[in-house]
């Protein structure tokens, strides 16, 4: 099966474009919300493009837990000139990093008016 779908403006001056996906389509592929899709092909004068789900390793990025059984948490970035990143972590790792971007937060912004 295949889908003939058109992308459209988001409108908000990002240059990012909305991919409708039809709920028979995700019925037929076995998508559900959530999964994370991955676009291969080129959208440039027209070009075709795929799409298709990515499977995630059952461990962590940080440490090499397993995640299997417990789920994992994702640190993740897409930036605006396409390049992305990101990390999937168990969840002590998770929960590390959380704490330690919150403290360092509240390091950074001990002596402001605003905080006192």
């Amino acid at each position: 099966m295949s889908w003939k779908l058109t992308c459209q403006d988001a409108a908000d001056g990002s240059g990012d474009l909305i991919l409708e996906l039809p709920d028979d389509l995700l019925e037929a592929a076995g998508w559900k919300v959530g999964d994370i899709l991955e676009l291969e092909g080129d959208l440039a004068n027209g070009g075709a493009i795929q799409l298709k789900k990515t499977v995630l390793c059952d461990v962590c990025d940080v440490c090499g837990a397993g995640t299997a059984e417990t789920g994992h948490g994702v640190l993740q970035a897409q930036w605006r000139d396409g390049e992305h990143d990101g990390l999937r972590l168990c969840r002590g790792c998770f929960d590390y990093a959380m704490a330690t971007l919150r403290r360092e937060h509240e390091l950074s912004h001990m002596f402001d008016e605003e905080g006192q």
